[in-house]
């Protein structure tokens, strides 16, 4: 199994040697463009050099940001496909549970004592997220029933 330390190294790795073999024809056509307007004469030497390093300073701006930002949010991916998984198998253990009390209640068997399985469906019916609103709430109390 992999730390999250060298899961982000290897990101890193991997968007820098993608980033690194990028072709990148945008820049040889604004080289050519920009070399056109020098022999023209319409753009100065001086506004050349100027021009051809803003947009160099553009490209490097772009790759170093891909380099700092895609890493993380690739370990983010990973590490939210792994919650999910975690958080989907302990609500099927939840489920099997409250089944399978209810099934064994409708049977007539105890797999647990109905003190028991009255204890846990309470502790479920007391803590509920509504979705709908987005807000917490507590279920009144019906024990004394």
């Amino acid at each position: 199994m992999t730390t999250e330390g060298s899961r982000h190294v290897a990101y890193a790795d991997i968007v820098g040697g993608l980033l690194d073999a990028r072709l990148d024809p945008a820049t040889r056509c604004f080289d050519a463009e920009l070399a056109t307007a020098l022999d023209a004469g319409t753009v100065t030497a001086e506004v050349g050099r100027t021009l051809r390093f803003w947009q160099r300073a553009s490209v490097r701006g772009l790759v170093e940001h891909a380099r700092n930002v895609l890493p993380p949010a690739l370990a983010a991916l990973d590490d939210s496909r792994r919650e999910s998984q975690q958080t989907t198998e302990a609500d099927q253990r939840s489920w099997q549970e409250v089944t399978g009390a209810m099934l064994a209640a409708s049977s007539g068997e105890s797999s647990t004592s109905d003190e028991d399985a009255s204890i846990n469906l309470a502790a479920r019916r007391h803590s509920r997220l509504l979705v709908a609103g987005l807000m917490s709430s507590t279920a009144p109390d019906n024990s004394d029933d």
